[in-house]
């Protein structure tokens, strides 16, 4: 002791195989949150609707596997939404990405009068959230009477669409969601192709801000 401010005591500390067994653990853990990282994000729980919301920006095969899903879900109607295209705007007829779903969704034959395409205004972030309050105001304009719809996007970008989508729409309309395979990596071992692991990790990050910030 000296002067009464010190004093000597014993601590416990972990020993080479204490610390072996730490990292290992935390390999483990690590590991795990990896592996289940892309399931959680790719989240698929539909419901029974009336309304089929497809996002605009999807590939052609996932509209056309949206496609199908109208017919055996026999919905009402298709509604596609989506911003201004990021490639080809001076070029094309059609300015946003959800009037090209809605047209590739006709020529894959269902009926023009079955598909609605609600555009949104050019934003530089927060775009999902954006495009689902689109939807929103169309909803109270046309189709407030409306209480269930079915959210279709593509692997782990789903379940932030599927939060943005539920927290625009409120309580009042149910909101399911619908993930298509995303077929430019295999989900199982994604972080072996710059694709997969570019995809998981920016979503990953994304739907962390996006809680972060309530």
């Amino acid at each position: 002791m000296v002067f009464g401010l010190l004093k000597r005591r014993e601590a416990w500390c972990l020993t080479w195989r204490g610390r072996l067994v730490a990292v290992m653990a935390a390999l483990i853990t690590l590991m795990t949150a990896v592996r289940g990282c892309a399931p959680f994000l790719s989240a698929d729980q539909p419901v029974e609707a009336q309304v089929l919301i497809v996002e605009g920006w999807l590939p052609d095969y996932a509209l056309k596997d949206a496609s199908e899903e109208f017919v055996r879900g026999k919905y009402r109607y298709i509604i596609t939404a989506g911003g201004p295209l990021l490639e080809g705007y001076y070029f094309s007829t059609r300015k946003t990405t959800a009037e090209m779903a809605a047209a590739t969704l006709v020529e894959l034959g269902i009926a023009s009068n079955s598909v609605v395409a609600v555009s949104s205004p050019p934003v530089a972030r927060a775009r999902t959230l954006v495009e689902a309050q689109s939807v929103k105001k169309w909803i109270q304009d046309k189709d407030p009477d409306l209480r269930s719809v079915n959210l279709y996007s593509l692997g782990v970008h789903s379940r932030r669409s599927w939060v943005a989508f539920k927290r625009a729409l409120g309580d009042r309309v149910k909101v399911g969601v619908i993930a298509d395979a995303d077929r430019s990596y295999e989900m199982d071992r994604w972080w072996t192709s710059s694709e997969g692991f570019q995809s998981v990790t920016s979503e990953a990050l994304a739907y962390v801000l996006m809680r972060l910030r309530g």
